[in-house]
């Protein structure tokens, strides 16, 4: 009742997304309506409920934020922040190629992003372009936490994401935990510098096979930092990734790739946006 409702910005397997308005604030969001019939009938109740479960733990400035849940009769409400700046899919699009800066900003704002997620022993395992959206500013943020799962202790063993941007350890069902989220940052990374993921075909058991291999060709324009960075991030072997060594996540803040780069500028959001959208 405190809601009004605007217009539709999409629609997911359940259902559509909203532009809604706070009668009384006037804050702006994203409702995003889920029948509760259709996610039964797929036999996702479990699913859903625990994606609601993990997006309740973070309140990070890149992580889109669930505001609340609610439900009715028939739908499941997802009220989350309103994100219009579009996703850095589009934006890397339409420059083919950003430059080591842009791919160091992008990438960063994944980096602090991963240091609140893995602090809750969550593993995202769907980081590609498509599931990062910039705000008005300019900085990206995590959505969709779909596939996302905590892993406590141990190992889990579900087949999920995207292709391009699986580890290794997914591709052959070893059992997988929060690692395969630093290999898919070096992924993310490549293909934003590069323009293209660095073990696509056509055929996704090619693609399976080159991630196997772990046989990539760096462009000549990379510089040593990033090829090196990259080389550690797409390391094969779990225990011996870049994030997953001593050092964490802070390992990778301060690798010679990102030397100089301001991350407490990042975090509070005193650096120029690479891309400021049009809202």
């Amino acid at each position: 009742e405190d809601i009004e409702l605007k217009t539709v910005l999409g629609s997911g397997a359940f259902g559509k997304v909203l532009l809604c308005k706070h009668k009384v604030t006037k804050a702006t969001y994203a409702l995003k309506c889920q029948s509760k019939k259709d996610i039964i009938d797929s036999k996702l109740t479990k699913h859903v409920l625990t994606e609601l479960e993990i997006m309740v733990l973070f309140d990070h400035p890149n992580v889109a934020m669930l505001h609340t849940c609610v439900q009715d009769s028939r739908y499941l409400y997802f009220v989350i922040e309103l994100l219009q700046g579009g996703e850095l899919f589009t934006h890397s699009r339409k420059y083919y190629k950003f430059e080591e800066s842009w791919s160091k900003f992008y990438s960063g704002c994944v980096v602090l992003a991963y240091t609140q997620i893995h602090a809750h022993k969550v593993a995202y395992r769907d980081l590609k372009p498509e599931n990062l959206v910039l705000d008005s500013q300019g900085y990206a943020k995590l959505v969709d936490f779909g596939l996302a799962k905590v892993v406590t202790s141990g190992k889990t063993w579900t087949i999920c994401g995207t292709p391009d941007y699986l580890a290794p350890e997914i591709v052959t069902t070893e059992g997988h935990d929060c690692a395969v989220d630093f290999w898919a940052l070096g992924v993310l990374i490549y293909e934003l510098s590069a323009g293209t993921a660095p073990f696509t075909a056509q055929d996704p058991m090619d693609t399976y096979e080159k991630i196997l291999a772990g046989a990539f060709t760096c462009p000549p324009h990379f510089s040593k930092g990033l090829k090196d960075i990259l080389r550690k991030l797409m390391q094969n072997h779990q225990i011996k990734r870049l994030g997953n060594t001593k050092g964490g996540i802070h390992a990778i803040m301060t690798h010679k790739w990102y030397s100089g780069f301001d991350w407490e500028g990042l975090f509070h959001r005193k650096l120029k946006a690479k891309a400021i959208p049009i809202v």
